[in-house]
């Protein structure tokens, strides 16, 4: 893994750190302080040196995710990665002890299964995954009941869009030109009172968030549907609150199935400009099919020069679909306009 080579101190291990076959790590060198306790010599120095191995797996933790994600995860990380040490550090060897002002200090070189530590922190949800092919750019857009609603959609909105997020989805201002979405999603939101005389105060709000993917030339997707509840002293809390997680439900499940469909195959509408005639447009459809990752072309409309073809790709999305066709030198073509799904090029 490139990020972590450059990352982390590599070194020159000794041979007792070599890795063993199959295995994934990196040799890193940490330094763990404990305060020297006269009466308990041999503890003092198991913990630093516990300390060490800690900062060693710390650092690589530190690869795979924020700075952010490591404070507002702390217990999580502490709990389920940072308490299994031994489990994470193949090897080590001790490089140096010393005393200073007033604490035992132990540099170590350990030998650091990063793959594993990145796979049990992607296990809990802290690594966002990569995105689908083409990278597209989503849109969310939450409609309300009522416009006394408006900002109760907002909270729904705001919980799709963490749930796109959170598994690598690019999500974009549909307002931004420049930004300009791939995908849709709109929908709507409701939410209704649970009344229950054992809530002592507290005031719980049940809603509904119904999503719907669109791509951008219409073709609908996915359509999800997810209900959660919201508990707090005051309504208007738990109702922000149950929009909130109803809606990241909504943007997960969406995210969970419009991964699965865009992973291995993708679909691209392909508008060619300029061509002289039908014939043309036959030898570029039969040129673009001779290209390694693409599984099938189909002219959908052509008229006036202008073809209009149906692509799909074994994961070529709109960006290298793109450069294939700028490679057919004998068309002489220009690209108009690129994005995941869509792709516009015409004669010079």
């Amino acid at each position: 893994m490139a990020a972590v080579a450059a990352t982390l101190l590599a070194g020159c291990a000794h041979d007792r750190l070599r890795l063993g076959k199959g295995e994934e790590g990196e040799v890193i060198e940490a330094e763990g302080w404990s305060p020297i306790d006269a009466q308990d010599e041999i503890g003092t120095k198991q913990r630093a040196l516990a300390e060490a191995q800690k900062k060693a797996v710390e650092r690589v933790v530190g690869v795979f995710i924020s700075a952010k994600t490591r404070v507002d995860q702390a217990v999580n990380v502490d709990s389920r990665i940072l308490a299994n040490i031994k489990g994470y550090i193949r090897k080590y060897d001790v490089v140096k002890e010393r005393k200073e002002a007033g604490f035992h200090k132990t540099t170590i070189r350990a030998l650091v299964l990063y793959r594993k530590i990145g796979e049990d922190l992607k296990e809990l949800g802290l690594v966002r995954p990569p995105p689908p092919p083409g990278n597209p750019r989503v849109a969310v857009r939450i409609q309300a009941k009522s416009k006394e609603k408006a900002a109760a959609a907002e909270a729904a909105a705001h919980g799709v869009r963490r749930g796109l997020l959170e598994r690598g989805f690019q999500v974009v201002d549909e307002d931004e030109k420049e930004n300009k979405a791939d995908v849709l999603v709109t929908g709507d939101a409701e939410a209704y009172p649970i009344e229950d005389a054992r809530l002592a105060g507290f005031r719980s709000m049940r809603a509904r968030v119904t999503v719907k993917a669109t791509k951008a030339g219409g073709q609908v997707m996915s359509h999800k549907t997810q209900e959660a509840s919201g508990l707090d002293p005051s309504a208007e809390v738990a109702e922000g609150k149950a929009y909130d997680s109803a809606g990241a439900l909504a943007g997960e499940a969406l995210a969970n199935e419009l991964n699965s469909l865009l992973k291995g195959r993708v679909n691209v509408t392909v508008r060619v400009l300029g061509l002289k005639d039908l014939g043309e447009a036959q030898r570029f459809i039969d040129d673009l099919r001779n290209n390694p990752g693409i599984d099938a072309v189909t002219l959908s409309t052509y008229g006036e020069g202008r073809a209009v073809l149906d692509v799909m790709t074994e994961d070529v999305a709109g960006e290298e679909l793109a450069a294939i066709i700028l490679r057919m030198k004998k068309y002489d073509l220009l690209a108009k306009s690129v994005s995941a799904y869509e792709v516009e090029v015409e004669g010079r």
